[in-house]
Parts: C-alpha cells; structure tokens; sequence
C-alpha cells in the first residue's frame, strides 16, 4: 500500500490501475473507492471529458452505475472520487458462465442505465463488455470518461471496435450511436441467435433503431421466443424418452441388465392378472431385489394385498427388512401366528421408536390375536409402557385408549378363567376409563 497526500493523508492508496486510476480506501470510514485524477498537463479534450464525467456521475441516478462522492484539486491535479464496484467485468464473466439467462439480463441491465444516461441529455458511446461490472447478481454500467451531450458532432474517446459509423465524423449524434453499440454487444453475447436485432441496430444511422424502448421491446420478446424454443426442445426431449421406453424395453433394463431402480415400473407394466404368482413363479425377482429396501417395501405391500398366506410367507421369508412391530403385525393378519411371534410383536413395539398410536395399535392387534386364538403370552411389555407413557398422551387416543384397556381386560378375564390365576389392572385404565363397555368388564372382572 501507498501512503499519498490526498486531502490531508484521508485516502490510501490500494492499488493502481493505471497511472489516473486508483482502488483506494477512506481511512476515516474504511470505505473502498474509486480515485480517478487529472494532471494539469494533460490535453484540454482529456480536461473536458474529465469534467463531463464528474457532471454526468454528479447527476445519473442509477443503482447501476457508480456514483460521485467527491471532487476536489490541488497544484498538480483535479480529482474526483467514485463508489467502487467490486466483482469481475462481464468478458470474464461470460467465458464462466455459458447460459443465456445472465446473458439477457446484462442487456435489461444495461439499458436500465442508458435510459438514466439519455435522460439527462448524455450518450454514453463506449459500450463495451469490459466496461461493464457483474457483482451479485446484477450488472453495473462504469467508466463514463467518454460520454457526450446528446446531438454533439464531436466524439473524442470512443473506442473505434465497435462505434456507430457517425462517431467518427462531425454528423450529429443521438441515442442512435449508443443503440448501434447495443447492436455490437448483442452479437457479441449471442452470435447469430440475434441476427435480426443486430441488422437493425447497425443500418445507416436515418434507418437505424432510434428509441431505446423500441430496443428493449424486440430483446424481451426474443427473451420469451428463446425461453418457449428451450422449454418446448425439453418437453419433446422427455417425451422421445418416454415413448422409446416400452415394456418390453423396461423389463430388459431391469432383468437382463439388473438395474433394480426399474423393477417397479417393469412389475406395474406386466399383466395384471395373478401378476405376483406370476413373477415368483417365473423367477423375475432378483435376489437384488430382495436385498433393496425400497423394492422390499414395495413387494410385501404387494404380498399382504393377495391375502395368500403362501405368497405372504414366501415373501416375508426372503425381503431384507428390518421386521418390527408394525411388518410383524401385518404379516399375522395373514399367516398363521402363534405365541412366540405374538410375544415378539409386542416387545419390538415396546423397544421401538415408534408414534403413540401405533403402539396402541399394535397392542391391540396382539391382545385380540391372543385372545382369540388363546395364547399364553406375556403382558410385561405393555404394563412396562404403560408406566413409562405420558397419561395426558394417551387420553389424545380415547378410543384406541379404551380398546387396549379392554382387550387388556378380556386377556386377563381368558387367564383367570384357564388358569386360576389373579391378576392386577393397571390404575391407568381404572382411573381414566369411563365407557359403558369398559365398566360392564370391569364390573364383571370385581365380581369374580
């Protein structure tokens, strides 16, 4: 860093773009901006397109554009200091960035700040990707050292690669010159996707586009036309696809190629009639298949919706699910249950992380099973429960409640009656239990 004698030591110097622009910092605030000087050897043009651009960033208003914050001079030179704009210049930019989108709103951005420019009675006759700033997202217009006043004859910096033909004779300028430019800038960002616009931008200035919004109108329905050709190449891109996967296609992926992903929509495309039967028996269910947790789901729904005990029990035996509770339970709906699995059912639901009401599900599913095939099984896991849950919980359930308390009941009435044995109620169903099925039981149950 530099240490230069700018109004009294205020601003550092950061860094130097060239021997009249510096990147400089306000030691008072912190803040960063632009210092740009002129000596006072320097040409008289060179003094009088200083001055315009002080006038022309003293009035633009525009978030786009950097703005004037100070002037001052001294012996040697004038200076005026400008906000910074950090971020990289749009030629940079756009050898990243291969999309179109960024690309069209470089145009819309820019001509935000024409606008602003020809408003105040300035052209701005320089437009070139390097002069112009992308920084979050948006794109700012800079270096307004050579604009003029709007109908001058005379252009002193333009740069010549890409100026209207008038810039570089004494014929009146207008906002024709800087619409040529946009011409220039258009190809330049799309080729000969904008040939049109681009022919109407650089005809000769009497037949040349003459008003911005005309500009900005022909950009926005390209704008439109392109993103409807885009969207409209996808939709014709997915339906291709959609329409050469058949079947038979499907199936092949998914069996000859084993790729598992397919496996559902190659079943769901398969005859429908005894379709499972059909694809255990046929052999089409990979051992893969068996082992995906996903397809495993899939096939066990598939299994129970049959209702056959041997499809179920073929299936159960092969998936590699966890089987808790809840598959367990599901399966005994179907297959022929005995004590131990019922026994099994209800400690998983009792060790599992599992919502309310489906571990008072799951109890009364295994209480009215063992009730009805008379099963001897253990009811610790649900006294346990019942003593580790939130009572104000279990009241949100009322009925699915008033079920476990009463299959509870009956159990224990099945006991008693089988066995002789005694046997207590917890206080949670004699405490909150009101229903009339409930006291019948429990009446009976006291008077035994």
């Amino acid at each position: 860093m530099l240490n230069v004698n700018l109004k009294n030591d205020r601003y550092k110097i950061l860094e130097s773009y060239n021997s009249n622009v510096y990147r400089i910092q306000d030691e008072l605030s912190a803040c960063i901006y632009i210092l740009k000087m002129c000596q006072n050897y320097e040409t008289k043009r060179y003094k009088h397109q200083f001055k315009t651009e002080i006038d022309v960033l003293s009035k633009l208003n525009s978030f786009l554009a950097p703005s004037l914050v100070t002037c001052f001079e001294d012996e040697m030179a004038q200076y005026f200091v400008e906000t910074y704009i950090p971020g990289m210049n749009a030629k940079q930019f756009m050898k990243r960035y291969k999309g179109f989108i960024k690309r069209y709103r470089l145009l819309l951005d820019i001509m935000i700040v024409l606008q602003a420019l020809h408003e105040i009675g300035y052209l701005y006759i320089d437009l070139k990707l390097e002069n112009i700033i992308y920084y979050q997202n948006r794109f700012y217009l800079i270096d307004f050292n050579a604009c003029i006043e709007n109908h001058s004859r005379v252009a002193i910096m333009a740069s010549k690669s890409n100026c209207a033909p008038e810039l570089m004779n004494l014929h009146e300028k207008d906002v024709r010159c800087d619409i040529y430019a946009l011409g220039s800038l258009v190809h330049e960002l799309f080729g000969f996707w904008m040939m049109p616009i681009v022919f109407l931008c650089h005809q000769k200035q009497e037949r040349r586009i003459s008003h911005l919004s005309t500009f900005k109108t022909m950009i926005v329905l390209h704008m439109f036309i392109h993103i409807l050709v885009v969207l409209s190449l996808c939709i014709l891109s997915v339906f291709l696809i959609l329409k050469s996967t058949s079947p038979k296609n499907v199936f092949d992926a998914y069996y000859y190629h084993h790729n598992i992903a397919l496996f559902e929509k190659a079943y769901h495309e398969s005859d429908q009639k005894d379709r499972l039967y059909t694809w255990v028996l046929n052999g089409w269910i990979l051992d893969d298949v068996y082992q995906n947790e996903q397809a495993s789901i899939f096939l066990m729904k598939e299994a129970i919706s049959t209702s056959d005990a041997t499809l179920i029990q073929y299936v159960y035996d092969r998936v590699s699910l966890k089987k808790g509770s809840k598959l367990e339970t599901f399966v005994m709906m179907y297959l022929k249950p005995n004590a131990n699995r019922v026994n099994r059912c209800m400690t998983l639901a009792n060790e599992g992380n599992m919502l309310l009401k489906d571990k008072l599900d799951i109890y009364n599913q295994c209480l009215q099973i063992a009730i009805h095939e008379e099963f001897k099984i253990s009811l610790t896991p649900v006294r346990t429960w019942l003593e580790s849950v939130d009572e104000s919980q279990l009241l949100k359930y009322t009925k699915e409640f008033e079920d476990l308390g009463c299959n509870y009941l009956e159990y224990l009435l099945l006991l008693r009656n089988k066995e002789g044995e005694i046997m207590e109620v917890p206080v949670v169903f004699v405490d909150h239990l009101k229903s009339n099925r409930w006291n019948d039981i429990y009446a009976f149950w006291r008077g035994l």
